[in-house]
């Protein structure tokens, strides 16, 4: 138990050091970010779906990119997990499930007839797979899997999301990001 202990101890230091801006899978998505940002691929469409397997790495993403995308690009960033119905960053927003997809969809969710006095969009979405089926999210041009699934139907079911009929994006982008090549 002495040896254990010692060795988680020293786990424990050296997670110290990994921090956000130490880590480069989260600041290869911001640079990726902000590419999408200051060039979209249809128009003037900025909206991006990213996907992560686990509640709390979309947790995480929210509390590192919300504040920055917000005030940084005026831009709404919204969470949706199977744990809770949402987080966004819309004041006095209504945080179910269906009007977090409808705010951040709002043509394929027809959200004229649901709120016709709505203002604000979410333009960031990230999510874990509860929306990665029967969902009609097409408004979005470019989805990103932060994580990918064991199984590959769910990275299909993902991106189909914003690859369905009815699109009016000429162009879609998947955005992959790969475990590191030595993780076993």
């Amino acid at each position: 138990l002495k040896a254990d202990l010692d060795i988680l101890g020293l786990l424990l230091l050296m997670l110290k050091d990994i921090t956000p801006e130490h880590d480069s899978k989260l600041q290869q998505m911001i640079a990726d970010l902000k590419d999408k940002f200051q060039h979209p691929i249809n128009g003037n469409n900025k909206k991006v779906l990213i996907f992560t397997a686990f509640s709390d790495t979309a947790d995480y993403l929210y509390e590192q990119l919300t504040e920055q995308i917000h005030r940084d690009c005026g831009m709404h960033v919204a969470l949706i997990t199977g744990s809770t119905d949402g987080k966004c960053t819309i004041p006095k927003f209504h945080l179910g499930f269906n009007e977090v997809l409808t705010y951040f969809s709002p043509q394929s969710k027809d959200r004229d007839a649901l709120y016709p006095d709505a203002k604000e969009d979410i333009d960031v979405l990230i999510g874990t797979d509860c929306i990665s089926e029967g969902q009609n999210l097409q408004d979005c041009d470019y989805l990103i899997n932060y994580d990918i699934h064991w199984n590959p139907v769910r990275i299909i079911q993902r991106f189909g999301r914003i690859d369905r009929i009815g699109s009016k994006n000429a162009v879609i982008q998947l955005v992959n990001y790969w475990p590191d090549m030595e993780l076993d």
